[in-house]
Protein backbone atom coordinates (compact mmCIF):
# COMPACT_ATOMS: atom_id res chain seq x y z
CA UNK A 1 0.00 0.00 0.00
CA UNK A 2 1.34 3.46 -0.84
CA UNK A 3 2.01 5.78 2.11
CA UNK A 4 -0.33 8.68 2.83
CA UNK A 5 0.77 11.85 1.03
CA UNK A 6 1.97 14.77 3.14
CA UNK A 7 -0.15 17.73 2.04
CA UNK A 8 0.29 21.39 2.82
CA UNK A 9 -2.49 23.25 4.63
CA UNK A 10 -3.76 24.77 1.37
CA UNK A 11 -3.63 21.43 -0.46
CA UNK A 12 -5.70 19.90 2.33
CA UNK A 13 -8.27 22.70 2.08
CA UNK A 14 -8.53 22.30 -1.70
CA UNK A 15 -9.03 18.56 -1.21
CA UNK A 16 -11.81 19.19 1.33
CA UNK A 17 -13.64 21.44 -1.14
CA UNK A 18 -13.33 18.81 -3.89
CA UNK A 19 -14.72 16.10 -1.63
CA UNK A 20 -17.62 18.37 -0.63
CA UNK A 21 -18.72 18.62 -4.28
CA UNK A 22 -19.09 15.08 -5.66
CA UNK A 23 -20.96 16.54 -8.66
CA UNK A 24 -17.86 18.54 -9.60
CA UNK A 25 -16.62 22.08 -8.99
CA UNK A 26 -14.81 24.60 -11.20
CA UNK A 27 -11.52 26.26 -10.27
CA UNK A 28 -13.28 29.61 -9.98
CA UNK A 29 -15.79 28.15 -7.53
CA UNK A 30 -12.96 26.58 -5.52
CA UNK A 31 -11.17 29.91 -5.29
CA UNK A 32 -14.37 31.61 -4.13
CA UNK A 33 -15.08 29.02 -1.43
CA UNK A 34 -11.53 29.04 -0.11
CA UNK A 35 -11.36 32.86 -0.05
CA UNK A 36 -7.58 32.79 0.03
CA UNK A 37 -5.48 35.95 0.44
CA UNK A 38 -4.05 37.37 -2.78
CA UNK A 39 -0.49 36.12 -2.16
CA UNK A 40 -1.84 32.55 -1.81
CA UNK A 41 -4.04 32.84 -4.92
CA UNK A 42 -0.91 33.18 -7.08
CA UNK A 43 0.09 29.58 -6.31
CA UNK A 44 -3.45 28.16 -6.28
CA UNK A 45 -3.37 26.57 -9.75
CA UNK A 46 -0.05 24.85 -9.12
CA UNK A 47 -1.21 23.48 -5.77
CA UNK A 48 -4.48 22.22 -7.25
CA UNK A 49 -2.59 20.45 -10.08
CA UNK A 50 -0.19 18.89 -7.60
CA UNK A 51 -3.07 16.91 -6.07
CA UNK A 52 -3.27 14.85 -9.28
CA UNK A 53 -0.04 13.15 -8.17
CA UNK A 54 -1.87 11.68 -5.15
CA UNK A 55 -5.54 11.45 -6.12
CA UNK A 56 -7.74 10.53 -9.07
CA UNK A 57 -9.42 13.80 -10.05
CA UNK A 58 -11.52 13.68 -13.20
CA UNK A 59 -11.95 16.72 -15.44
CA UNK A 60 -15.39 17.26 -16.99
CA UNK A 61 -16.12 19.85 -19.68
CA UNK A 62 -19.46 21.69 -19.39
CA UNK A 63 -19.50 24.20 -22.23
CA UNK A 64 -16.51 26.46 -21.71
CA UNK A 65 -16.23 25.54 -18.04
CA UNK A 66 -14.09 22.72 -16.66
CA UNK A 67 -15.21 20.99 -13.47
CA UNK A 68 -13.10 18.76 -11.24
CA UNK A 69 -14.53 15.62 -9.63
CA UNK A 70 -12.74 13.83 -6.79
CA UNK A 71 -12.63 10.05 -7.40
CA UNK A 72 -10.42 8.86 -4.55
CA UNK A 73 -6.74 8.11 -3.87
CA UNK A 74 -4.49 6.91 -6.67
CA UNK A 75 -3.86 3.15 -6.58
CA UNK A 76 -0.18 3.92 -7.28
CA UNK A 77 1.07 7.28 -6.10
CA UNK A 78 2.88 9.30 -8.74
CA UNK A 79 6.21 11.00 -8.34
CA UNK A 80 5.93 13.88 -5.88
CA UNK A 81 9.61 14.78 -5.54
CA UNK A 82 10.26 18.51 -5.66
CA UNK A 83 12.69 19.99 -8.19
CA UNK A 84 15.62 20.72 -5.88
CA UNK A 85 18.36 23.30 -6.41
CA UNK A 86 20.80 20.75 -7.82
CA UNK A 87 18.37 19.56 -10.49
CA UNK A 88 17.32 23.12 -11.28
CA UNK A 89 20.92 24.27 -11.68
CA UNK A 90 21.72 21.28 -13.90
CA UNK A 91 18.78 22.00 -16.23
CA UNK A 92 19.74 25.68 -16.46
CA UNK A 93 23.36 24.79 -17.24
CA UNK A 94 22.34 22.46 -20.06
CA UNK A 95 20.00 25.09 -21.52
CA UNK A 96 22.82 27.63 -21.80
CA UNK A 97 20.48 30.63 -21.31
CA UNK A 98 18.35 29.45 -24.25
CA UNK A 99 14.76 28.13 -24.18
CA UNK A 100 15.03 24.42 -24.93
CA UNK A 101 11.65 24.52 -26.65
CA UNK A 102 11.58 27.55 -28.97
CA UNK A 103 15.30 28.41 -29.03
CA UNK A 104 14.99 32.05 -27.95
CA UNK A 105 17.69 33.41 -25.64
CA UNK A 106 17.72 35.54 -22.51
CA UNK A 107 20.14 38.05 -24.05
CA UNK A 108 18.52 38.52 -27.47
CA UNK A 109 14.83 38.18 -26.62
CA UNK A 110 14.60 39.16 -22.94
CA UNK A 111 12.89 35.91 -21.92
CA UNK A 112 12.78 34.34 -18.46
CA UNK A 113 13.49 30.63 -18.10
CA UNK A 114 11.67 28.21 -15.79
CA UNK A 115 12.63 24.62 -15.02
CA UNK A 116 9.76 22.22 -15.60
CA UNK A 117 8.99 18.58 -16.38
CA UNK A 118 9.06 17.53 -20.05
CA UNK A 119 6.40 14.89 -19.36
CA UNK A 120 4.11 16.20 -16.58
CA UNK A 121 3.95 14.29 -13.34
CA UNK A 122 0.20 13.91 -13.89
CA UNK A 123 1.11 11.91 -17.01
CA UNK A 124 3.66 9.70 -15.27
CA UNK A 125 6.73 11.93 -15.66
CA UNK A 126 9.44 11.71 -13.00
CA UNK A 127 11.47 14.41 -11.29
CA UNK A 128 14.76 13.23 -12.75
CA UNK A 129 17.44 14.96 -14.83
CA UNK A 130 16.33 13.43 -18.15
CA UNK A 131 12.75 14.66 -17.67
CA UNK A 132 13.61 18.28 -16.78
CA UNK A 133 14.38 21.22 -19.05
CA UNK A 134 14.59 25.00 -18.94
CA UNK A 135 12.01 26.73 -21.13
CA UNK A 136 10.63 30.25 -21.42
CA UNK A 137 7.44 31.24 -19.64
CA UNK A 138 5.52 31.47 -22.93
CA UNK A 139 6.43 27.93 -23.98
CA UNK A 140 5.70 26.63 -20.50
CA UNK A 141 2.20 28.14 -20.59
CA UNK A 142 1.60 26.72 -24.07
CA UNK A 143 2.71 23.26 -22.96
CA UNK A 144 0.35 23.33 -19.97
CA UNK A 145 -2.54 24.50 -22.21
CA UNK A 146 -1.84 21.66 -24.64
CA UNK A 147 -1.81 18.94 -22.01
CA UNK A 148 -5.04 20.21 -20.46
CA UNK A 149 -6.78 20.42 -23.87
CA UNK A 150 -5.81 16.94 -25.10
CA UNK A 151 -6.06 15.16 -21.78
CA UNK A 152 -6.73 11.64 -23.05
CA UNK A 153 -5.49 8.17 -22.16
CA UNK A 154 -4.52 7.63 -25.81
CA UNK A 155 -2.16 10.60 -25.88
CA UNK A 156 -0.74 9.88 -22.46
CA UNK A 157 0.36 6.50 -23.76
CA UNK A 158 1.67 7.99 -27.03
CA UNK A 159 4.01 10.52 -25.46
CA UNK A 160 6.19 7.76 -24.04
CA UNK A 161 5.97 5.60 -27.15
CA UNK A 162 9.21 4.30 -28.63
CA UNK A 163 8.45 5.59 -32.16
CA UNK A 164 8.73 9.38 -32.73
CA UNK A 165 6.33 8.99 -35.67
CA UNK A 166 3.68 7.60 -33.32
CA UNK A 167 4.32 10.32 -30.74
CA UNK A 168 3.78 13.02 -33.37
CA UNK A 169 0.84 11.27 -35.03
CA UNK A 170 -1.01 10.59 -31.79
CA UNK A 171 -0.49 14.21 -30.75
CA UNK A 172 -2.19 15.38 -33.96
CA UNK A 173 -4.96 12.80 -33.58
CA UNK A 174 -5.47 13.74 -29.93
CA UNK A 175 -5.94 17.39 -30.86
CA UNK A 176 -8.42 16.41 -33.58
CA UNK A 177 -8.91 16.76 -37.34
CA UNK A 178 -8.56 20.40 -38.37
CA UNK A 179 -6.97 21.55 -35.10
CA UNK A 180 -3.60 23.35 -35.63
CA UNK A 181 -0.71 22.43 -33.35
CA UNK A 182 2.29 24.79 -32.86
CA UNK A 183 5.59 23.49 -34.19
CA UNK A 184 7.39 23.81 -30.85
CA UNK A 185 4.80 21.53 -29.22
CA UNK A 186 5.37 18.90 -31.93
CA UNK A 187 9.11 19.24 -31.43
CA UNK A 188 8.62 18.70 -27.70
CA UNK A 189 6.55 15.53 -28.20
CA UNK A 190 8.88 14.17 -30.90
CA UNK A 191 11.84 14.74 -28.55
CA UNK A 192 14.47 14.81 -31.30
CA UNK A 193 16.22 17.32 -33.55
CA UNK A 194 14.78 15.99 -36.84
CA UNK A 195 11.17 16.23 -35.70
CA UNK A 196 10.15 18.03 -38.94
CA UNK A 197 11.51 15.15 -41.04
CA UNK A 198 9.62 12.63 -38.90
CA UNK A 199 6.48 14.74 -39.41
CA UNK A 200 6.88 14.81 -43.21
CA UNK A 201 7.49 11.06 -43.28
CA UNK A 202 3.94 10.43 -42.07
CA UNK A 203 2.77 11.14 -45.63
CA UNK A 204 4.32 7.79 -46.65
CA UNK A 205 1.61 6.20 -44.50
CA UNK A 206 -1.16 8.08 -46.31
CA UNK A 207 -1.49 10.87 -43.75
CA UNK A 208 -2.34 14.41 -44.87
CA UNK A 209 -1.00 17.31 -42.79
CA UNK A 210 -1.28 21.02 -43.67
CA UNK A 211 1.46 23.50 -42.69
CA UNK A 212 0.62 27.16 -42.00
CA UNK A 213 2.35 30.15 -40.41
CA UNK A 214 1.03 32.92 -38.19
CA UNK A 215 2.60 36.23 -37.25
CA UNK A 216 2.78 36.87 -33.52
CA UNK A 217 3.38 40.05 -31.54
CA UNK A 218 6.76 41.56 -32.22
CA UNK A 219 6.81 40.32 -35.82
CA UNK A 220 7.85 36.75 -34.94
CA UNK A 221 6.23 34.04 -37.04
CA UNK A 222 5.21 30.61 -35.81
CA UNK A 223 4.50 27.43 -37.76
CA UNK A 224 1.43 25.28 -37.18
CA UNK A 225 0.54 21.81 -38.45
CA UNK A 226 -3.02 20.58 -38.92
CA UNK A 227 -4.08 16.96 -39.38
CA UNK A 228 -6.47 16.53 -42.32
CA UNK A 229 -6.43 12.76 -42.75
CA UNK A 230 -4.86 9.77 -41.01
CA UNK A 231 -4.67 6.02 -41.47
CA UNK A 232 -4.07 3.15 -39.00
CA UNK A 233 -0.50 2.47 -37.95
CA UNK A 234 1.42 -0.48 -39.41
CA UNK A 235 2.93 -2.90 -36.92
CA UNK A 236 6.21 -0.95 -36.58
CA UNK A 237 5.72 2.53 -38.11
CA UNK A 238 9.31 3.76 -37.88
CA UNK A 239 10.75 0.56 -39.35
CA UNK A 240 8.05 0.55 -42.05
CA UNK A 241 9.05 4.10 -43.04
CA UNK A 242 12.74 3.20 -43.04
CA UNK A 243 12.05 0.25 -45.35
CA UNK A 244 9.89 2.45 -47.59
CA UNK A 245 12.66 5.02 -47.97
CA UNK A 246 15.25 2.31 -48.56
CA UNK A 247 13.15 0.74 -51.32
CA UNK A 248 12.38 4.15 -52.85
CA UNK A 249 16.10 5.01 -52.97
CA UNK A 250 16.88 1.63 -54.55
CA UNK A 251 14.32 2.23 -57.29
CA UNK A 252 15.61 5.76 -57.91
CA UNK A 253 19.17 4.47 -58.29
CA UNK A 254 17.96 1.79 -60.69
CA UNK A 255 16.20 4.41 -62.83
CA UNK A 256 19.33 6.58 -62.95
CA UNK A 257 21.44 3.65 -64.08
CA UNK A 258 19.02 2.94 -66.94
CA UNK A 259 19.12 6.50 -68.22
CA UNK A 260 21.39 6.86 -71.31
CA UNK A 261 24.52 8.89 -70.71
CA UNK A 262 24.82 12.20 -72.54
CA UNK A 263 27.39 12.10 -75.34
Amino acid sequence: MPSEPKLSAIQSRILEVLKAHPEGISEGQMRAELNLPSHEMVQFGRRRRSLHSYFLIEKIKEGRETKYVFKGPRPDLKDSVAINQKLRAGAMRLAGRRCQMCGRTIQEHGISLVVDHKIPREWGGKTVEDNLWAICEECNAGKKDLFSSVDSAELRAAIVHKSPHVRIGELLKGAGIGEPIPSHIIQFVADQDQWDKRLRELRYLGWEIRATTRRKKGGRTQSFYTLLKWKPWPEDPSRWIQNYERERDRKNRAVKRKKPKKS
